[in-house]
């Protein structure tokens, strides 16, 4: 008599996968191996998910580790967009897309700074705590990544950082490492005309033709020793970028669009070099921009280099929309107040400011800042509402943790002005709504899609208004006529 088959335990999970031999009276168990990464980035579509199928809880999670299991998959359709996030910081490109935009983005964010990477997660990102040195980007869980943002430390490109980045010895070594990293990424397009030499009939297709040579394989180690000479290290990460554009790219991934923040004070011949690997890679439209947070309505300046990126379209520039924000207004502060941000210490650039305007770029050193009347601090919520992100925004670590992440951040405005401009949103309108939330005082206005005329004959809604009726009715001051209909809560 055959002997009986044992039940599969419930706890199963994690067990090796096994099959049933129907002719013999003993049950065989069969142990799927583990892939490696290479035999993953060899597969796709329905056969890359069979093979993830047969694999345990475990095993999927130690190959997609440190990023999420379900990255290793192929998306389904209607699932939204995946996106890195590199040196993500607090989370503020992230909250353009989110809070402003509304964007539904699949987004992994990357940041070494504990309380910076519990702030982003707190504030709903999926985040990565380490060093993006010790991550390569020819990742398998990164194959289908449309999107990428890098928003590196700049100190040192800035004056306050005593320039070292801008040092020529510097500036030499990072040069020379994105000419050698794109090498070893194979973005280097081989001109075949200068290699053919004999007759066309016997031209190999490869050899002889205009083709991009083939990546090195190099260890991401090897690729970040490139700059280890240079003496400023945060500014050696502008290599960043160049690793994961290329090194995403290298293994098939369908990068759409690229946002780089830093400082103003990055030098142009960086700027250059990382567009002319990108055009050189195919990617359609590279920009860099000046662009200042004040000009995009918050009540604080941030002037920032910023580029933006498309592989298949040409969005064309980010036009600010000269929206001001009064920061004693916007706190309801009063609009005498004076701020010191240098106790009794005498400098050339002084060190009190009026409150009654948009005030001079919000830095770590936020908190110490005072009222020069009456003592009183800026809290935390109202720094991050002259950051333009909302006062409840959950910023993790001690006081000086949190003025520090504030005054680094990618303000949320700008975000959204480039990636609304990339993605081809009406991303204006979704910017005055935000700041109508923020900013209820000062921004408050009738939504656009909730206006309604009244009429004392109607007895039903007229249309919807368009967004040039509402900016005529209140250049005229003229705003008894509409009445506004509260959309119930979802």
């Amino acid at each position: 008599m055959p002997t009986p088959t044992p039940a599969r335990p419930s706890t199963h999970e994690d067990l090796p996968l096994f099959t049933l031999d129907t002719d013999s009276h003993t049950t065989t168990t069969t142990v799927t191996a583990t892939p490696t990464h290479a035999d993953l980035l060899a597969l796709d579509g329905p056969e890359l998910a069979a093979v993830l199928d047969s694999l345990t809880t475990t095993q999927r999670d130690q190959l997609a580790g440190p990023y999420p299991a379900r990255w290793l998959y192929p998306p389904k359709p209607g699932d939204p967009p995946r996106g890195v996030n590199v040196c993500a910081g607090c989370g503020g490109g992230c909250a353009g897309l989110r809070l402003v935009l509304g964007v539904a983005t699949d987004m992994v964010c990357i940041e070494l700074n504990k309380d910076a990477a519990a702030t982003a997660t707190a504030a709903g990102c999926t985040v990565i705590q380490r060093d993006i040195k010790t991550l390569d980007p020819r990742h398998p869980a990164l194959c289908f990544t449309r999107r990428a943002s890098f928003t590196m430390p700049c100190t040192e490109w800035t004056r306050a950082g005593l320039g070292g980045g801008r040092d020529p010895a510097n500036l030499e070594i990072l040069l020379e490492a994105i000419d050698q990293v794109a090498a070893h990424l194979g973005n280097v397009c081989v001109d075949g005309s200068e290699l053919c030499d004999h007759d066309p009939a016997d031209c190999d297709e490869y050899v002889c033709y205009d083709h991009m040579i083939e990546p090195s394989g190099a260890p991401i180690t090897e690729l970040w020793a490139l700059v280890d000479g240079m003496t400023a290290t945060t500014a050696a990460l502008m290599l960043a970028p160049v690793i994961w554009i290329l090194g995403m790219r290298s293994i098939g991934a369908p990068i759409e669009s690229i946002v780089i923040e830093q400082s103003s004070a990055l030098p142009e011949d960086v700027q250059e070099y990382i567009q002319s690997e990108l055009w050189t890679a195919g990617c359609e439209f590279v920009q860099w921009q000046d662009l200042n947070a004040a000009d995009f309505g918050s009540a604080s300046n941030r002037n920032r280099a910023i580029m933006s990126a498309h592989w298949y379209r040409h969005p064309g520039p980010v036009t600010a929309p000269r929206i001001g924000t009064n920061a004693a207004l916007a706190l309801g502060w009063p609009l005498d107040t004076r701020i010191n941000t240098r106790g009794n210490r005498t400098t050339s650039g002084g060190n009190v400011f009026a409150l009654n305007r948009t005030i001079t770029t919000a830095t770590g050193k936020i908190r110490g800042w005072y009222c020069e009347k009456t003592g009183r601090r800026f809290t935390i919520p109202e720094v991050c509402q002259l950051v333009a992100l909302p006062a409840d925004y959950p910023v993790n670590g001690s006081r000086t943790s949190q003025c520090q992440q504030l005054g680094d951040i990618f303000s949320p405005l700008v975000s959204a002005a480039v990636w609304g401009t990339l993605l081809g949103l009406p991303w204006p309108v979704m910017l005055r709504t935000y700041l109508a939330q923020i900013y209820p005082t000062l921004h408050s206005r009738p939504n656009p899609a909730a206006i309604l005329f009244d009429h004392p004959h109607r007895t039903h809604p007229a249309p919807a208004v368009t967004e040039a009726d509402i900016l005529n009715l209140f250049a005229q001051g003229n705003y008894h006529p509409i009445r506004i209909h509260q959309p119930a809560t979802p």
